[in-house]
C-alpha cells in the first residue's frame, strides 16, 4: 500500500483486505506455498512476491510449511527499497504512476559495510566516544560481514550514526537467510548461512510488548514479539502452530537474532533498561544463537547501557570504492523503472562519479549510505547534479523535509496497523513555516558553536529547550514530547545524537540552513561580511553556501555579495592580516563556483571583480601568506580564474596557443656536487662531495604545468616520431621495459614494480597518465604521470615550437623580469643533467636545502606541509634556491637527462664524482 494514501484511504483498504481474508480462511488457498498476494507481484518463476501477503490457514500444514511460508513473506518485505519515498520526482520521471512499481529489490543495490572496532574509554569519555563512532573511527577496517562470521562475534551490538545502513544491513541480511538465497557473501560459514533469522524492530517491541509500569526485562517480551510477527504475517492460528516449533528450533539448533533499532525505543531511560535486560535473558537463553542489535552511538555510549558479554562494532563511512559500487549497482537497478539500457545506465553512473570526484565537498556527504542514496536518487530523477552546490543542498533538504512529511504506517499497541501523519501535517503548520522555525535554529546553533570545544566536531548540539523554543510557535496543541518523537525516530533534518540531545544530520546543512537564514535578511551583504571578517574559516562554507543561494536570485545579486568580501585593491590596504587574505582566498572560491569568469565579458563590473580578486591571490602566493594547505587551495582557484603570473600557463603566439615559460639563469662557475662523508641524511650514492665547474644555463623558475603541457598534447605530439628517441617511440607504441634489473630483488619488490609498469598498458600512453583528473590535472599544477620518454619529447617539441614561432626567452632577476637575447641557432631545449639539476638547486656554496642548510617545514610540499598532494606551482616562495629556481625541493620528483644505469636496481651505475663524458648523459645510448 502507498506510504503517501490519507487515513480515509488506508483504513478502507484495511478493512478490505480484513474482510477478504476471513473469506479466504473458509476455503483452501489455490497459490502454491498457501500464499496469497495482492498489489504489484514479481512471481519470478516461483512463489508469489508481494508488498501485502495473507497466509489462508486450514490448521493441516505442517509447521515447516509454515516456516517456509514465513519466510517468504519476511524475505518479500526485507527486500524492498521504495525508491517513492526517497524522492517524489522519482515516480514522475519512471515509467509508471506508482510507487509500488518502482521499488528497487534491495539486493541489487546493496553495497558490503565495513566495520571499525572502537577503543575502550574511560565513563566519563563515553560522549567523546559516542562522537567518534559516529564519524566512524576506529580500528581494523574489516567487512561487516567478515567480522560478523568470526567465532567470537556470536552477539555484537552494531552502532551507526543516523543513515549509515543499519537498518538496511539487517533487511539485507534477513533477506538472504530468509530467502536461503545463493547470495550469502562467502564469509559466512555454511552453518552460518543456514542460521534461522528473526528480525524484530526493537521500538515495537517496547511499544507492545514492554509494559510502562514494567521492573524487570524478560525473555517472554522478545518471545512475544516474535509470535505477534508470525500472526502479522500469516495470522494467529497460524502464528500459534509455527510460533513453539520455531522457538524449539531457535532454542536447540541457534538463529541469527536481529534486533534494529536500540535508539529508537521510547520512554528510553526506563523501558530501555527493561528492554536491555529482556534481550540480556534471550541471549543467555539461547546460547547457540548469534544476536546483533542495531543502534546509534549515543544510545550505547553510557557504560551503564551496555549489554553484558556483546562486543561492539562500529560502522565505518563508505569509502571511495564503495561508493563506486554503490553508483554502479543503483544505475543498473533502476534503469528497469526509467527505461535506459545498461550502456545508458553505466554511462549516467559514470558521470555521477566523475560529479563526485570533480566536487571536493561531497566527498563526505557521498561517504554516508542515506546522503548518497539522495544524491543518486536526485541524479536518476534530474539526470545530473544540480550544478551550483547550493541548489543541491537545497534539493537534498527538500527530500530529507519530504522524509517527516510523510505520512507511514507504523503498528499500534494492538498490533494493528495505523497511520502516523507527517510532521507538517501534526504541526497544522506548511512547509514555509517548519522551514524558517530550522534555518533561524541553524543560525542560532551555527553562531554559537563558534570557539566552542565541538566546533570541529561536526554539527552542533541542540538541545530539547533549543528545538521547543524554535518550533514553540509552530506547535499549536501539539504535545512536545510527541515534536521530540517525530524528530528523534525519523531520519530527517535534525536527527538524536545522545538523550535530549539532537544536531542537524551533517555539518553542512546545519552551515546551508544558516546560510538561508542570512540571505533571507535584507541587509545580507553586511551581515555576511561581518561573519566572515571576525572568523573567516568559521563562517566560509556557510559564505560560499550564502552566495549560491543568493545566485538564485540571479547572478548579479551573487555578484553584489561576494564584491562585499573583498571592496579594495591589495595596495590600498596598508597591512593586510590574515582576514584580508582568508577573504580574498574566499572571493576567489566564490567566484570559481559562480563560475564568473565565463560570464563577465561585457560586463565591467564582473571584470574588475575578477581582476581584484586575481591580484589578491597573486599576492598571497608570491608573500607566502597563510598556511600551505590555504596557499595551495588559493593556486588552485587562481588557476581556475584565469592564473595572470609570467611562467605558469600558456601565451598566443603565431595564433597558436604557445607554454609561457619563464627562466632563470644558473651562472657559470664552479659548485659543490655531492655530499660528504658524516652526513646522516646523505644516501649512500651521493658520496663524495666533489667541486664541478659548469657554464652558464638557464632553468625554468617553476616546474612544468599541465597548462604548459597540454599544447604539446593538443599539436599532436604523442604522435610525431620526430620528437622522441627510438626507445621512446618503441615504448608509445607498446614495447616494454627490460626486466632483468629487477631479478635479484625481493619478489614483494618485483611485483610491486610489474604491477606499475601493467598500470601503463599501450592504449593509455598517449598522454600523462593522471591527465584530465581533477586534483593532479589542475592547470597551474606540476604535470605528473610522464615518463622519462615523454619528457624527451616535450623538450624537441618545445625547441622546434620556440624556433618556429620565435618567441622571446622571459628571465626572472631578483623580481624583476627580462628579456634576453639570444641567436635561435644557439637555443637548446632539453633536460638539464643532474649535474645541472644539482647547481640550479644548491647553488655555488652547496646548500643542503635550496633555501639555506636548515631544514623549515613551511617552504617546500613536503611530508611535514601535510598536503599529500601536489601543489599549484609557486606555492612555497620562502623555499627558492640561489638563482631563483622554485619547487627544486618537494611537490614532485624530477626528470634530468642523466642516465641512472641499468644493471642495478637499488644503485647507480653511474657514480660519483660526476663525468658528463662516461656515457650517462648520452640520449642514444641504451635504456636507463
Amino acid at each position: 500500500m502507498s506510504q503517501t494514501h490519507d487515513d480515509q484511504s488506508i483504513q478502507a483498504r484495511i478493512a478490505a483486505l480484513e474482510q477478504e481474508l476471513a473469506e479466504l480462511r473458509q476455503r483452501q488457498a489455490a497459490t502454491q506455498g498457501g500464499a496469497r498476494v495482492e498489489g504489484d507481484v514479481d512471481t519470478q518463476g516461483g512463489d508469489f512476491i508481494g508488498r501485502d501477503q495473507h497466509i489462508t490457514y486450514t490448521g493441516e500444514e505442517p509447521p515447516d510449511d509454515l516456516l517456509a511460508a514465513y519466510y517468504r513473506c519476511l524475505a518479500a518485505e526485507c527486500r524492498r527499497l521504495p525508491l517513492g519515498m526517497i524522492d517524489k520526482e522519482f515516480l514522475r520521471t519512471s515509467q509508471g504512476a506508482t510507487a509500488d512499481r518502482h521499488d528497487v529489490p534491495l539486493p541489487d543495490v546493496y553495497v558490503d559495510l565495513d566495520v571499525v572496532t572502537p577503543a575502550e574509554e574511560r565513563a566519563r569519555d563515553g560522549r567523546a566516544w559516542a562522537m567518534r563512532l559516529m564519524r566512524g573511527e576506529g580500528e581494523d577496517r574489516t567487512p561487516l560481514l567478515e567480522a560478523l562470521s568470526k567465532d567470537e562475534m556470536t552477539k555484537v551490538v552494531l552502532l551507526g550514526d543516523a543513515g549509515s545502513g543499519k537498518t538496511t544491513f539487517a533487511n539485507y541480511l534477513t533477506y538472504l537467510l530468509a530467502e536461503g538465497s545463493e547470495a550469502l557473501p562467502a564469509p559466512l560459514t555454511a552453518p552460518q548461512r543456514r542460521l534461522l533469522p528473526v528480525r524484530l524492530v526493537l521500538r515495537e517491541v517496547a511499544a507492545r510488548h514492554i509494559p510502562a509500569d514494567a521492573e524487570r526485562g524478560e525473555a517472554e517480551m522478545l518471545w512475544n514479539a516474535l509470535r505477534d510477527d508470525i500472526a502479522r504475517h500469516l495470522g494467529k492460528p497460524a502464528a500459534e502452530k509455527l510460533f513453539p516449533y520455531l522457538q524449539r528450533r531457535l532454542m536447540n539448533d541457534g538463529g541469527l537474532i536481529l534486533l534494529d533499532g536500540l535508539d529508537e525505543v521510547p520512554e528510553a531511560r526506563q523501558r530501555r533498561r527493561v528492554l536491555l535486560e529482556a534481550v540480556a535473558r534471550l541471549a543467555h537463553a539461547l546460547g547457540a544463537a548469534r544476536f546483533v542489535v542495531t543502534a546509534r552511538p549515543y544510545a550505547y555510549a553510557d557504560p551503564d547501557w551496555r549489554l553484558p558479554g556483546f562486543a561492539t562494532l562500529a560502522l565505518a563511512p563508505f569509502s571511495e570504492a564503495q561508493v563506486g559500487r554503490f553508483i554502479e549497482r543503483w544505475y543498473q537497478a533502476v534503469r528497469p523503472a526509467l527505461g535506459w539500457n545498461a550502456e545508458t545506465a553505466r554511462a549516467k553512473g559514470e558521470r555521477l562519479r566523475s560529479a563526485l570526484n570533480e566536487r571536493p565537498y561531497l566527498g563526505d556527504l557521498a561517504s554516508r549510505p542515506l546522503l548518497l542514496t539522495l544524491m543518486a536518487t536526485l541524479h536518476s530523477s534530474w539526470g545530473q547534479l544540480p550544478e551550483d552546490r547550493a541548489d543541491l543542498y537545497e534539493e537534498t533538504t527538500k527530500l530529507l523535509l519530504g522524509r517527516w512529511q510523510r505520512a507511514r504506517e507504523v503498528r499500534g499497541p494492538d498490533g494493528e496497523p495505523v497511520v502516523e501523519p507527517g510532521i507538517t501535517e501534526a504541526l497544522g503548520a506548511g512547509e514555509d513555516r517548519l522551514r524558517a522555525a530550522l534555518e533561524t535554529l541553524a543560525l542560532a546553533v551555527h553562531e554559537r558553536q563558534r570557539g566552542s570545544p565541538e566546533q570541529d566536531e561536526g554539527p552542533a548540539d541542540i538541545s530539547e529547550g533549543d528545538l521547543l523554543v524554535a518550533f514553540k510557535p509552530l506547535l499549536g496543541a501539539l504535545a512536545p514530547d510527541t515534536l521530540l518523537a517525530y524528530l528523534r525516530d525519523r531520519a530527517g533534518l535534525i536527527v538524536a545524537r545522545d538523550e535530549g540531545v539532537y544536531a542537524f544530520p551533517h555539518r553542512s546543512f546545519q552551515e546551508y540552513l544558516a546560510a538561508c537564514c542570512l540571505a533571507n535578511q535584507p541587509d545580507f551583504a553586511e551581515q555576511l561580511q561581518k561573519r566572515v571578517y571576525a572568523d573567516p574559516i568559521w563562517w566560509r562554507e556557510a559564505c560560499l553556501l550564502g552566495v549560491g543561494k543568493a545566485r538564485q536570485g540571479g547572478l548579479g545579486a551573487a555578484v553584489h555579495v561576494v564584491g562585499t568580501l573583498l571592496p579594495a585593491e591589495p595596495g590600498d590596504v596598508a597591512e593586510p592580516c590574515a582576514a584580508h587574505w582568508q577573504a580574498a582566498a574566499l572571493t576567489g572560491q566564490a567566484l570559481v563556483e559562480l563560475r564568473l569568469w565565463e560570464k563577465s565579458e561585457g560586463q565591467p563590473h564582473f571584470e574588475a571583480l575578477l581582476r581584484r580578486t586575481r591580484r589578491w591571490l597573486v599576492r598571497l602566493l608570491e608573500e607566502g601568506q597563510l598556511s600551505p594547505r590555504e596557499r595551495a587551495d588559493a593556486g588552485d582557484v587562481l588557476g581556475r580564474l584565469g592564473d595572470p603570473r609570467p611562467g605558469v600557463g600558456t601565451l598566443i603566439a603565431g595564433e597558436r596557443e604557445q607554454p609561457d615559460i619563464l627562466w632563470v639563469e644558473a651562472p657559470a662557475g664552479e659548485f659543490t656536487m655531492g655530499t660528504p662523508e658524516g652526513d646522516k641524511m646523505a644516501y649512500d650514492d651521493e658520496h663524495p662531495a666533489h667541486t664541478l665547474s659548469l657554464p652558464d644555463f638557464y632553468i625554468s623558475r617553476y616546474p612544468i604545468t599541465n597548462a604548459q603541457f597540454g599544447p604539446f598534447l593538443a599539436d599532436g605530439g604523442y604522435d610525431t616520431e620526430a620528437y622522441w628517441t627510438p626507445e621512446g617511440w618503441a615504448w608509445r607504441h607498446g614495447a616494454e621495459p627490460d626486466p632483468s634489473p629487477y631479478q635479484d630483488i625481493d619478489q614483494a619488490t618485483q611485483k610491486s614494480i610489474a604491477e606499475w609498469l601493467a598500470g601503463r598498458p599501450a592504449e593509455r600512453r598517449h598522454r600523462p597518465f593522471w591527465w584530465g583528473d581533477p586534483k593532479w590535472g589542475a592547470a597551474t599544477r606540476p604535470v605528473v604521470g610522464v615518463s622519462w620518454y615523454e619528457a624527451l619529447a616535450y623538450c624537441r617539441w618545445l625547441a622546434a615550437r620556440w624556433r618556429t614561432a620565435n618567441l622571446p626567452i622571459r628571465v626572472w632577476r631578483a623580481g624583476q623580469i627580462e628579456s634576453a637575447a639570444f641567436n635561435a641557432a644557439d637555443l637548446s631545449f632539453r633536460l638539464p643533467s643532474e649535474a645541472e639539476w644539482e647547481k640550479a638547486a644548491r647553488g655555488p656554496t652547496g646548500r643542503r636545502w635550496p633555501w639555506e642548510n636548515d631544514w623549515e617545514d613551511d617552504q617546500a610540499n613536503t611530508e611535514e606541509a601535510k598536503l599529500n598532494e601536489t601543489s599549484p606551482v609557486g606555492c612555497f616562495p620562502g623555499g627558492a634556491s640561489p638563482c631563483g629556481a622554485l619547487e627544486m625541493a618537494g611537490n614532485v620528483w624530477e626528470w634530468t637527462r642523466s642516465r641512472w644505469g641499468r644493471t642495478q636496481f637499488y644503485r647507480p651505475d653511474y657514480g660519483y664524482p660526476y663525468d658528463s663524458v662516461d656515457g650517462r648523459e648520452d640520449l642514444n645510448g641504451p635504456d636507463p
